[in-house]
């Protein structure tokens, strides 16, 4: 008699999925563990009055969470807790270190993200599961797939034409671009959806696909030098590094700890590198106080903005739940009549840094924000109660589906990103960017399976 791990690994040949279900006992003493991190890391938060103490409150139960799942890669406390930590501590260690002036509100700060990674937590559980999906990606998918990655191709290289041609050294330039040709890098996203087909496909036949993975990175590095978008870059390599390990071969955790350590690393060297190829000046990379650059970058964005709210924002009524009306707004309107609507991270800058809007930029925001500017710390319980239901539920689905299993890959990377941003994001982003591209290659399968001859 075969075990849960074999049968899983039967269904799903080649793959680490095989995961057995965690008995009843187990389960238990888990979650045990997990409220038993969830209480000290709270009592280190709200009891003392140290910022050492708080910032080892954030470290324990990001730790926690990914020890109670054994590290599991798949799980959303393996990749999600690291970045939240990341985004949340990047300010509180950089004022400990009195490399960055507290601007207010510090611990109110982080007393909010501790409530939302708990909440999360809690809402997505820590319990592991196996998959139970048959068969591989058929020739059918493959072949939609193929077609519209040259689609994709084609228009995102008409993105990157027009940089090229308008000389658009920076992402505030290329925003404030009227041509329709800059509007068009979503056909990266959509890219991501029908790479990350292919190579499941041949990873499921245990062919290892050098071509296409050298043809996708060295693209979306080329993308990245032209328009300034790391996250083109980190897309691919997050994509391929999830699907060679769930279905091609485990990647030992040391190893995973060595690429997530690199990926980190490449941040602000990525900074650097941005718009290289349409920079008249000369590029330098800065490799002094790496760790500092790392939490001084990308990172910084949410605490940061977060501490500004609460610090400048006392006086605003809460939203009472009207910003989730404009994230579901965006998310359905085509892009066209969306940018001109409402969202959270647009209100926030145009109240707070009009001067940046102006130029074309913009601060991003944050989720914790977001759920507190609609009914205060209960609005950050309620809003990553929603993202842990959503995370979780995309999880559930992931391990019953190939088809749900890769939208659950590709939206890894923005499930992160919005940590620094807000709902309206991940609500628009996976609606257009990953669902309607799955969609179409699901319908592509359907039609070429009806148009085969019947033996």
């Amino acid at each position: 008699m075969t075990s849960h791990a074999e049968a899983g690994r039967q269904r799903f040949p080649g793959s680490y999925l095989g995961l057995c279900q965690v008995p009843m006992a187990d389960t238990a003493m888990l979650w045990s563990v997990m409220f038993i991190g969830i209480v000290i890391s709270g009592m280190l938060i709200t009891v003392s009055t140290e910022l050492p103490h708080w910032i080892l409150g954030l470290l324990l139960l990001t730790g926690m969470s990914m020890v109670v799942v054994r590290f599991d890669l798949l799980h959303p406390f393996t990749w999600f807790s690291p970045f939240f930590f990341l985004y949340s501590a990047s300010v509180p260690i950089l004022i400990w270190l009195e490399i960055r002036e507290d601007i207010g509100s510090l611990h109110d700060t982080i007393f909010l993200e501790w409530i939302a990674l708990a909440v999360f937590m809690l809402v997505v559980g820590p319990q592991q599961r196996e998959p139970r999906f048959e068969g591989t990606i058929s020739v059918d998918a493959r072949i939609t797939a193929w077609l519209l990655s040259v689609i994709s191709l084609a228009v995102s290289g008409l993105y990157l034409w027009h940089i090229w041609q308008a000389s658009l050294t920076s992402k505030y330039e290329i925003a404030l671009s009227t041509s329709i040709l800059a509007r068009l890098d979503p056909a990266f996203s959509v890219f991501a959806i029908a790479y990350a087909v292919l190579v499941a496909g041949a990873f499921q036949r245990q062919r290892f696909p050098w071509a296409l993975i050298l043809f996708a990175v060295g693209w979306n590095t080329l993308s990245f030098l032209l328009s300034g978008e790391r996250d083109l870059v980190f897309r691919i390599f997050w994509v391929t590094i999830f699907l060679y390990h769930a279905l091609y071969r485990e990647i030992p955790r040391w190893v995973l700890a060595i690429l997530a350590t690199s990926a980190i690393v490449l941040v602000p060297i990525m900074e650097d590198l941005k718009n290289l190829l349409l920079k008249e000046t000369e590029t330098s990379v800065i490799m002094s106080s790496m760790a500092v650059r790392v939490l001084n970058d990308e990172f910084l964005t949410a605490s940061e903005n977060l501490q500004y709210y609460l610090s400048r924002a006392a006086f605003e009524p809460f939203f009472l739940g009207e910003t989730l009306l404009w994230d579901i707004k965006r998310a359905l309107l085509p892009w066209f009549m969306a940018q001109e609507g409402p969202d959270p991270q647009r209100y926030f800058n145009v109240m707070f840094f009009p001067d940046v809007v102006e130029r074309g930029g913009g601060k991003g925001f944050t989720l914790v924000g977001e759920g507190y500017m609609n009914f205060g710390w209960f609005g950050v319980v309620l809003w990553f109660a929603f993202l842990g239901w959503f995370v979780r539920a995309l999880y559930v689905k992931a391990l019953e589906s190939k088809i749900w299993f890769l939208m659950y890959v590709v939206s890894m990377p923005l499930i992160v990103y919005i940590i620094r941003a807000d709902f309206s994001n991940l609500l628009a982003q996976f609606v257009k960017h990953i669902a309607f591209p799955m969609l179409v290659i699901v319908l592509g399968q359907e039609i070429l399976r009806r148009r085969q001859p019947k033996a």
